[in-house]
């Protein structure tokens, strides 16, 4: 007769530890060498691997069931949306062009990050950073895919949303966020690892996922702004696990400080030019405007790091070499990149235009002492040359910095900014893209080499999805289902 044989509960830290760190097995037929040649290819020193504490862990059935329970709330809003024509509700047609953004540039760079903590989660063989790396792996996958998924319903009724991978591979004016992408995907297992927690992680998800998304619902927006408060939960776990590591690694051994240092350097700069991004959708793109960028990056990127580097500060961990120039450009980034949009809107895949009176005083007032100097006489210039059929629209590309591949020349007044030049002859928009380029050379030449191939065609752009805004077919069309002009 069988006998059942009961086995005591096990407690929280049992079970996590039993579905986690007890799952390794000892290599027997291959050296760790050989298995997982990653581990001590970029100098990190580790003594103890048992040490290690990933915060907020979880097991892989939790894990399912948590994010299980988001998506079915999620896409009960999403559909609800959709079958309401929530379209008809947003603030402006101008709003779409924000979201195109957002899925030209940021879904893209989502699936690379899913992609790289993947590659993280074989190449270390680290049994506890491997199940922290495979769920942000997945998390980021569910991020690009409900990020597709919100934004696809205004793909149905608007221009320009078409073909974006493709644009994204191949089209000079999505080349930054393909370098960044790039930059991550070939970088070694503990450089992405620290370029995500002290990079993507702490610039651009802080302001994408929390001011935007808020001013998405502002704007009438409820389906991208549950995807992105979906995403938001996931990046507080992330944000939480990728700075104890970076703390962890400074500690085990004093060799590993002047590489965090140099990678923490490298990528705290490589995301600020990418966050320019969202400073243009939320200075410009929001019909709607409740907080600046200026205002958002000191909320959610300035004070948070500081308060961070200052408990870093007994490691040896230092604020970014570029911190003090990254903090004063941003009273320019969005005004400068908005300037070069209409510049160089014959050839993008989104509509720009001159903001109104009203605009121009709330920017005014969002940006004392620098907008009404600096800005306001361009963007009044621009309103006068489109209401006189005279608006810039040039045809070539501008030249590309040769680190983060946004145009490199401005009118930044930074010391900093400059026209400098490597050894390999290359423009760079300010010397920190140029250090980062004249520490792997080599690398930089091969993306920028890639992104200037014409072998891949891009796709064909198509009259409705150029221009300016104001007489396209999306303004038309917007105008028309809420009644504003008759049928003809």
């Amino acid at each position: 007769m069988d006998t059942t044989v009961t086995h005591p509960a096990m407690s929280r830290a049992q079970h996590l530890s039993a579905m986690t760190t007890d799952l390794s097995w000892t290599l027997s037929h291959q050296s760790e060498q050989a298995t997982f040649p990653a581990l001590h290819a970029e100098g990190i020193q580790v003594h103890n691997w048992s040490a290690w504490q990933a915060p907020l862990q979880k097991t892989v059935e939790a894990y399912w069931h948590m994010q299980g329970e988001k998506d079915k709330r999620l896409y009960a809003i999403t559909d609800a949306f959709a079958q309401n024509n929530g379209q008809l509700g947003v603030s402006d047609a101008r709003y779409v062009n924000a979201i195109k953004w957002l899925m030209q540039v940021f879904t893209p760079i989502e699936y690379c990050a899913h992609r790289g903590h993947a590659r993280v989660s074989r190449q270390l063989g680290v049994t506890p950073l491997q199940t922290q790396s495979m769920m942000q792996s997945l998390d980021h996958l569910r991020h690009q895919q409900i990020e597709t998924h919100a934004l696809s319903h205004f793909n149905k009724y608007f221009n320009g949303m078409h073909s974006f991978p493709e644009w994204f591979d191949n089209h000079w004016f999505l080349a930054f966020a393909k370098s960044y992408a790039d930059d991550l995907l070939s970088a070694g297992p503990y450089e992405f690892l620290v370029a995500m927690a002290l990079g993507y992680n702490q610039v651009v998800s802080p302001v994408l996922h929390v001011p935007f998304m808020s001013a998405a619902a502002d704007n009438g927006d409820m389906s991208t702004a549950s995807a992105g408060f979906s995403a938001a939960t996931d990046k507080v776990q992330h944000q939480t696990a990728g700075l104890t590591l970076i703390e962890w690694l400074v500690r085990e051994d004093a060799a590993n400080l002047p590489l965090v240092q140099a990678w923490i350097d490298k990528w705290f700069w490589r995301s600020v030019r990418l966050s320019s991004v969202v400073a243009t959708m939320q200075d410009y793109m929001l019909p709607t405007r409740t907080q600046s960028w200026l205002s958002c990056w000191t909320t959610c990127v300035q004070q948070p790091l500081q308060q961070v580097f200052n408990m870093w500060a007994p490691l040896g961990l230092k604020l970014p070499a570029s911190w003090q120039q990254a903090c004063e450009q941003q009273a320019h980034v969005s005004h400068q990149t908005w300037l070069r949009l209409c510049r160089y809107s014959a050839s993008l895949s989104l509509h720009v235009w001159a903001p109104n009176p009203d605009e121009l005083d709330w920017l005014s007032h969002q940006y004392p002492g620098t907008f009404d100097t600096l800005y306001r006489p361009h963007l009044q210039g621009l309103a006068h040359q489109i209401a006189h059929g005279q608006r810039p629209a040039a045809e070539t590309a501008p030249v590309l910095c040769g680190t983060c591949q946004l145009p490199a020349v401005g009118n930044n007044r930074s010391e900093a900014k400059a026209q400098a030049k490597s050894h390999q002859g290359r423009y760079f928009c300010s010397l920190h893209c140029q250090h980062i380029f004249n520490r792997e050379p080599d690398k930089h030449q091969q993306q920028a080499h890639w992104n200037t191939q014409t072998w891949n065609p891009i796709p064909h752009l198509l009259d409705a999805d150029v221009g300016m805004f104001p007489g396209s077919e999306d303004d038309n069309n917007f105008k028309e289902w809420n009644g504003e002009v008759q049928q003809t």
